[in-house]
C-alpha cells in the first residue's frame, strides 16, 4: 500500500476539518433557527362567534347556569345574574329560543360545570342578556377574550337604564360605601391614590389607611396574567379606575381580582379591559372564589 506523504496527509486532515467545521456552522444555524420558531408566541385567543358543539336545553337553575339533557351543567361564562325567579325565567326564555351551541374550550369549574360561551339560535347569549341589564360582566378566565365585548354590552344596558340597572337593583358604588358590603358582589369606582407590589402581592390602595380604606389585591399566581398582558398595577396610581368582584373585609373593604379585565381605566378617553375583568349581594354566592385570611401590609 502507498504511503500518503506528509504534505498529502496534511491537506486531507485539513480538508476533513473544514467539512466538520461546516457541519457544525449548519447543525448550530438549524438549532439557533428551531429556537426562534420555539419561541414565536401563539396567537391571543379570539371572542368565538359561535359554539362547536350543540346541546339541548333541559331547565334553568338559576340567572346564568343550566341543565343539559344528558345531565350536564352549564355555567354562562364572565357573567353573573342575579339570585331571583326572574332571572331564572329570563335566562330559561332566551335558551327556548333556538339549537344551543357552547365554545367551550377550558376545563369545568370547581363545581364540575362547563364554563362556556353559550349561543342560542346563532345569537350570543350573554351579549344579548347583559344588554338587556339582566346579569352583570364578571370576566374571568374563561371569559378573557370576550372580556371587552362583555363590557361594552354592559355599559350600553347602564347608559339605557335597561333592566336591574334602572330598577335599582344594580348599582356602582364609592370607595365609602363598601364597609357594609361584605360577601357582595360589587362594582366600584374610585381614584387609587398608592399602587405596589409587596411579597409578591399587589396591592391598589384607594386612601391613605390601610385599616380602614378600600384597597384592591392580586396574588402572585394570579400577576403571571397581567405581566402577560403587559400590565403593571404600579402604573395605576393616581387613575380612576372602574373594579368589581367580592367584598371582603381584611383592615378594611377588600377586592382580590384574578384577571386584568376585573379593573377598568375611565380616565384615558376609553374604558381599558388590558387582557380578562359584576352586585348587589343578590347573586349566587357559590361563584365567590376561596380566599386564604391575611392582613395587609402596614406601609405601602
Amino acid at each position: 500500500m502507498e504511503r500518503l506523504s506528509r504534505s498529502a496527509f496534511l491537506g486531507t486532515l485539513a480538508g476533513g476539518l473544514a467539512i466538520v467545521a461546516t457541519l457544525s456552522v449548519a447543525i448550530c444555524a438549524d438549532a439557533s433557527a428551531a429556537s426562534r420558531k420555539r419561541t414565536i408566541p401563539a396567537p391571543a385567543p379570539q371572542c368565538p362567534s359561535a359554539g362547536a358543539s350543540r346541546v339541548n336545553f333541559a331547565k334553568a337553575i338559576d340567572g346564568s347556569t343550566f341543565l343539559t339533557t344528558d345531565g350536564r351543567e352549564v355555567r354562562l361564562a364572565g357573567v353573573l345574574a342575579s339570585d331571583t325567579e326572574t332571572a331564572r325565567q329570563t335566562l330559561a326564555g332566551v335558551l327556548r329560543t333556538g339549537a344551543l351551541t357552547l365554545a367551550a374550550d377550558g376545563p369545568p369549574d370547581r363545581y364540575g360545570r362547563v364554563v362556556a360561551e353559550v349561543f342560542a339560535d346563532g345569537a350570543w347569549v350573554q351579549a344579548n342578556l347583559l344588554k338587556a341589564g339582566v346579569p352583570r360582566a364578571a370576566p374571568d378566565h374563561a371569559s378573557a377574550p370576550c372580556a371587552k365585548q362583555m363590557l361594552t354590552a354592559e355599559e350600553d344596558a347602564r347608559a339605557a337604564h335597561a333592566g336591574h340597572w334602572g330598577d335599582g337593583t344594580f348599582s356602582v358604588r364609592t370607595p365609602e360605601q363598601l364597609r357594609t358590603r361584605t360577601g357582595n358582589f360589587e362594582i366600584v369606582e374610585g381614584t387609587v391614590t398608592t399602587a405596589t407590589i409587596y411579597k409578591g402581592r399587589a396591592y391598589i390602595n384607594f386612601g391613605a389607611d390601610y385599616r380602614t380604606d378600600f384597597t384592591v389585591t392580586v396574588a402572585p399566581e394570579d400577576l403571571k396574567s397581567f405581566r402577560t398582558a403587559h400590565v403593571d398595577v404600579k402604573n395605576l396610581a393616581g387613575k380612576r379606575v372602574r373594579v368589581r368582584g367580592w367584598i371582603e373585609l381584611y383592615n378594611g373593604p377588600e377586592i382580590e381580582v384574578s384577571t386584568p379585565s376585573a379593573i377598568e381605566i375611565l380616565d384615558t378617553g376609553t374604558s381599558e379591559t388590558p387582557s380578562i375583568v359584576a352586585s348587589t349581594g343578590t347573586e349566587a354566592r357559590k361563584d365567590a372564589p376561596r380566599r386564604t385570611r391575611r392582613k395587609k401590609p402596614q406601609a405601602i
